[in-house]
């Protein structure tokens, strides 16, 4: 491998690459603690000992591919990268986090602390190409987004990201609420010159319509499915149904399937079997219900890991480069 072989940098400053065989949960939280003064919508999740035993589980799990997972918290809305390198090595599940923004009702007050397209821009960039302003030695691995439903034109935190996508290459991760309004989202990226093969789109699964969810990965974008796959998410159709009719279509390559898992008692679940319990339900439930239901080996592949991986790893940086 060449240095500037495309690689995901994870928070232990070890890398995973294309082609590696992994189940990587593709929307995880595995370190949440919430800032003061900000509103109780955002649930902490710091009890390191059961998030080191439920990764430990997911990692034995997962073999004897590499249990990995996509950490989408944001710094000042209760990311730690520092607590997430801890726990990656204690687990020995590797662990990739993400520099961007989330919704306002996570910050303090509601405020996210960039009021300014440059000084957003700025953060994110050197996160992405230097360090973790908490964990120095290591990289954001993507730029995490939050969307309410309708495009910001001039929001600062939204024209940095998306100068930052371009610039850098990074994937660009969108948190939806619900996918509401995630058509207006595509046309406005495009307008805006994103490569939709560099978007990312979480939630818009909860939408249960096989058409859009077709545009928009003929557009494209990446759809990343979790909550249509959870009984306890309030579906509107029986989980698993809509990735089904998906991969019947011979779509597998345009989605990657996380849980969603943010809080101590979604960690602490049991699923239909004893062993199903938090992260590791990505492999006990999810993995064996694709193949139940008759998803090839490629797919699998794809589905748990493999896509997502080679769309977010961008050429690796240096230590004495990125600390000049």
């Amino acid at each position: 491998m060449n240095a500037s072989d495309p690689v995901l940098p994870t928070v232990t400053g070890s890398t995973l690459r294309p082609g590696a065989k992994v189940r990587l949960d593709g929307h995880g939280h595995a370190w949440i603690a919430p800032p003061s003064l900000a509103p109780e919508v955002v649930p902490a999740l710091t009890d390191e000992r059961t998030l080191v035993e439920g990764l430990a589980l997911f990692g034995r799990a997962a073999k004897p591919s590499r249990a990995a997972m996509l950490d989408c918290q944001a710094p000042g809305s209760g990311r730690d990268a520092a607590a997430l390198a801890r726990i990656a090595s204690k687990s020995n599940v590797a662990i990739a986090a993400l520099t961007g923004f989330q919704f306002s009702r996570a910050y303090p007050k509601g405020l996210r602390p960039w009021t300014t397209i440059d000084g957003a821009l700025a953060a994110f960039t050197r996160e992405l190409e230097g360090g973790f302003r908490e964990a120095p030695m290591a990289r954001a691995a993507a730029l995490l987004a939050a969307f309410a439903g309708e495009p910001e034109e001039g929001d600062p935190c939204w024209e940095a990201v998306i100068e930052s996508c371009k610039r850098t290459g990074s994937l660009l991760v969108v948190r939806t609420e619900g996918g509401d309004g995630v058509e207006d989202l595509v046309t406005w990226l495009r307008s805006r010159d994103v490569p939709l093969e560099r978007l990312y789109l979480l939630d818009v699964d909860r939408r249960d319509d096989v058409g859009l969810h077709r545009e928009l990965a003929q557009a494209g974008a990446l759809l990343g499915f979790a909550s249509s796959l959870r009984p306890d998410a309030g579906n509107a159709s029986e989980p698993f149904t809509l990735l089904e009719r998906l991969l019947e279509e011979g779509l597998a390559r345009s989605v990657a399937v996380g849980l969603g898992l943010q809080s101590p008692e979604q960690w602490r679940a049991a699923g239909p079997s004893a062993k199903a319990v938090g992260p590791a339900t990505l492999v006990t439930v999810v993995e064996e219900r694709l193949r139940g239901h008759g998803a090839t080996d490629e797919d699998v592949e794809a589905l748990l890991g493999g896509t997502l991986l080679e769309r977010a790893a961008r050429p690796e940086v240096s230590f004495a480069a990125r600390h000049r």
